[in-house]
């Protein structure tokens, strides 16, 4: 997962101006609806849209994947769409955020998804009005099929409610997908802590500082969901968004809340997990330490034998020449003096519980 995954403009640009990747593939669904009736509709081109808006239905258009700018501004112009919004649709790796005005929302949502392993945050803008919303994913996930199949079997309240409820079902989701995201970090950590205690190989600490680099990115993303539903819970003057959906968006609250809390707590752990393995390896160390220590102290008084025999002194000059080297069981006492001393001090060491 990148450090910095943003597109933007360069330095000096007039605001609105759209940096935006070369490749343009996208599909459009159109979505026609009210508590009796519902038309699915595949799209060709954004232009066509504004066609549905005009009527007293809720009309959700989808936008998957990367339009065009020419694309974009055509649809702009229809929906009164600002410019500075397009450039935001447009330059993924927005922060999350939400703007209201009287009659129109904007929201920029992070969505976190789990890819063989691999996490990456796709970028989900939504446009509200009265009776429109329009969604766009920047990946090639389509992360609300559940939301269209409620739509399609007219389950609960999301078909008999106005364009807003849709809003909260769409922030609702793209929230939630970041419990799978959650479940998986579990088990790696789990993974992890198994590991540790059967083995010290350095790849782990590895592993885990990955881990920890990516629980706190996928927090900074999550984070500032808090303060755009806390905005939205606050508004009491934008005549999109119903008491009713209010009341519902405290649940996208708590679950932001659980999210943040849960990569807190694991954030927490694999720093626990990597001062874990650092105090292992020390330990290691210091047992080897321990018993280089002991192993070079049991053999100074037989090293000090050895170096005073090896001087050689005549004792034919002298008889205080070192006499006992004319002994005939000379070697075998010192050997046996060699022997003693070790013992001894293995027996000290034990008793002081060194070893």
């Amino acid at each position: 997962m990148k450090l910095f995954n943003k597109q933007y403009s360069q330095p000096g640009t007039k605001p609105g101006t759209i940096s935006q990747s070369d490749v343009v593939n996208y599909t459009v669904s159109l979505i026609d609806y009210n508590k009796s009736e519902i038309e699915d509709h595949t799209v060709l081109e954004l232009a066509t849209c504004r066609d549905f808006i005009a009527n007293t239905n809720v009309t959700w258009i989808h936008v998957q994947g990367n339009p065009s700018a020419e694309a974009m501004i055509t649809l702009a112009k229809g929906l009164n769409i600002h410019e500075l919004h397009i450039e935001d649709i447009l330059n993924n790796g927005q922060r999350p955020k939400v703007e209201l005005n009287e009659d129109q929302i904007f929201i920029i949502l992070n969505l976190p998804l789990s890819d063989k392993g691999v996490t990456k945050i796709e970028q989900v803008s939504l446009f509200i009005t009265k009776n429109t919303l329009i969604s766009f994913c920047s990946g090639s996930f389509m992360p609300f099929e559940n939301v269209i199949d409620r739509l399609m079997a007219n389950v609960g309240k999301i078909r008999k409610l106005p364009a807003d409820y849709l809003m909260y079902s769409l922030i609702d989701t793209t929230i939630d997908y970041g419990f799978p995201l959650l479940e998986a970090y579990a088990e790696t950590i789990q993974a992890i802590e198994d590991e540790l205690l059967n083995t010290k190989d350095r790849a782990i600490l590895t592993r885990i500082h990955a881990l920890r680099k990516e629980v706190l990115l996928v927090r900074r993303r999550i984070w500032p969901h808090r303060d755009l539903i806390g905005d939205i819970l606050r508004e009491e003057e934008n005549s999109v968004i119903s008491k009713n959906t209010i009341l519902h968006m405290k649940d996208c609250y708590d679950h932001v809340e659980s999210i943040k809390d849960t990569l807190e707590s694991y954030h927490e752990m694999t720093q626990g997990l990597m001062e874990f393995y650092l105090t292992s390896v020390n330990l290691k160390l210091n047992d080897v330490i321990k018993f280089l220590t002991i192993f070079t102290t049991v053999f100074i008084p037989p090293t000090f034998i050895v170096g005073v025999y090896g001087m050689n002194f005549d004792s034919s000059i002298s008889p205080f020449n070192m006499p006992e080297l004319g002994w005939k069981y000379g070697y075998l006492g010192v050997l046996g003096i060699m022997a003693i001393s070790i013992t001894g001090m293995l027996i000290f060491f034990k008793k002081r519980r060194w070893i």
